[in-house]
């Protein structure tokens, strides 16, 4: 244990020793960093020409520009009921009759009547899916064909 009362010297050149050994492992980091073509490679700096005071206000209007076009094409984007008559989303073909419309949902209804009077358990199950399908159809698409 060093003794309390130390000269001002030897206090001033340990000071200086451990600041040449910390601009020494400096130098080492400065010296082997990568150069900027490669930080540009692996994704850290971005390829720009802007000052770079500008940089961090171009990107933002980079990813603002990005959050317009996504958002543009999600308004444009089809609907479920476009998407089935287009044979995108698949159907059943009588469930496929009833969303575009060459049989309303009426005759539907009457046909899952007649199903639960006497038909067998799998075509009951297939309308009540169908039926089922349909309704969910109709609430998420709240601007699309009028279903009934």
């Amino acid at each position: 244990m060093p003794p309390l009362k130390s000269p001002a010297a030897f206090h001033e050149q340990r000071r200086s020793l451990e600041r040449a050994r910390t601009e020494d492992y400096l130098k080492r980091k400065i010296r082997s960093r990568p150069e900027r073509s490669e930080l540009v490679r692996m994704h850290i700096l971005e390829e720009t020409s802007a000052e770079p005071s500008l940089q961090a206000k171009q990107l933002k209007l980079k990813r603002a520009r990005l959050a317009d076009d996504l958002n543009e094409k999600i308004a444009q984007r089809p609907g479920p009921m476009e998407l089935v008559e287009k044979n995108i989303l698949p159907v059943e073909s009588s469930l496929k009759e009833a969303i575009i419309g060459e049989e309303d949902p009426a005759t539907l209804h009457e046909r899952q009547l007649r199903c639960r009077r006497g038909g067998s358990a799998r075509l009951k199950q297939n309308w009540a899916e169908a039926l089922d399908f349909l309704q969910s159809l109709r609430a998420s698409c709240t601007g699309c064909v009028n279903l009934g």
